[in-house]
């Protein structure tokens, strides 16, 4: 029986008729697991979500530092003599009752707060110069009531809408089966850019007196790729373009031009014979106000599996019936 070899350029009108593209589907928005000391936000979205409040393995971020200023001169935010508070120039500690002068024994209202004040005369060097008042700080009920400007911006943040960003990977992904092709370009991108997945976004809020203004930018999106590979984009990466690859080869596809990768094995050897790719958005939310300013880091990350095999060629006979091919051999390790 005669039999010819089909080259790979009859493969490629098979991988073109496929879906050009492919997202995975929004779920419901899930709960942000937040730091309440640094207001870090780390959410893991995908076909296994980690149950709440179980570490998803990744570090954590750190806070940024922030800043308090008293006459456009930095100084700390906190010392031994309590937290900075622009609209006094004090550094306030609470107090069970107050230091009057006229201590006229005029009952307050209930729910009146009292601070004893250091009060700021001068920054220098970076360290605040003062001395303590006698007279006490009071915030009566109906007053803008004291708050540490830092506790007002992670609460801020925590009313900003975030959501991980969904998942766009170029066409050499069946739909049905999501497969890649070892060495074939993979273009990443975002398939839903917008505010809430890739920014900027802005929220303005006035909290215990305190206006906080807070935007929020996505630095960058680290890809994992499975095998311990990652790719760092600066941005919500190029989608593809069918177009661009009809009458092509698969040697002629190019390469993303922003955000991509190609893969030198295939995923048999992976756990449920498939890559976990994921797309993490580290975003740097950067707010002003009560004379403060700071940077609270964020994260979100959504996931999805990816099988990756290597291109076969298919023995047909002189009819063009299919000859049966012995499957090639499971090696791992």
């Amino acid at each position: 029986m005669l039999t010819r070899l089909l080259g790979v350029g009859l493969l490629i009108s098979f991988a073109l008729s496929v879906q050009p593209s492919w997202a995975d589907p929004a779920p419901d928005q899930p709960d942000c697991r937040r730091n309440v000391s640094t207001g870090e936000c780390q959410l893991s979205v995908g076909d296994e979500p980690a149950p709440p409040g179980k570490s998803d393995g990744k570090k954590p971020v750190s806070a940024g530092e922030s800043g308090c200023f008293f006459k456009g001169e930095k100084l700390p935010c906190r010392t031994a003599d309590g937290f900075f508070d622009a609209a006094s120039g004090c550094y306030l500690t609470p107090q069970d009752s107050p230091s009057t002068l006229t201590g006229d024994g005029t009952p307050y209202k209930p729910g009146t707060k009292f601070y004893r004040c250091w009060v700021i005369l001068d920054v220098v060097g970076g360290r605040p110069e003062g001395i303590e008042r006698f007279e006490s700080v009071i915030r009566e009920p109906g007053e803008p009531a004291t708050i540490d400007p830092r506790e007002a911006a992670r609460q801020v943040v925590e009313t900003m809408s975030f959501v991980a960003p969904r998942l766009g990977l170029s066409p050499y992904l069946q739909s049905a089966t999501r497969e890649g092709i070892v060495n074939v370009p993979v273009w990443m991108w975002v398939a839903d850019p917008g505010q809430t997945t890739t920014g900027p976004q802005t929220k303005r809020a006035t909290l215990g007196g305190v206006t906080i203004e807070a935007t929020g930018t996505v630095d960058r999106i680290e890809w994992s790729m499975g095998g311990g590979k990652v790719v760092t984009c600066k941005g919500a990466g190029t989608p593809f373009r069918r177009a661009d690859a009809v009458g092509k080869s698969l040697k002629e596809i190019a390469d993303s031009p922003t955000c991509g990768h190609r893969y030198q094995k295939t995923s048999r050897c992976e756990k449920a014979g498939s890559f976990q790719v994921s797309a993490t958005a580290y975003w740097n939310v950067h707010w002003t106000g009560g004379g403060m300013e700071g940077d609270i880091p964020l994260n979100f990350t959504r996931s999805v599996p990816l099988r990756v095999t290597d291109l076969r060629p298919v023995l047909v006979d002189a009819d063009g019936d299919p000859v049966k091919v012995a499957p090639l051999p499971r090696r791992c390790g």
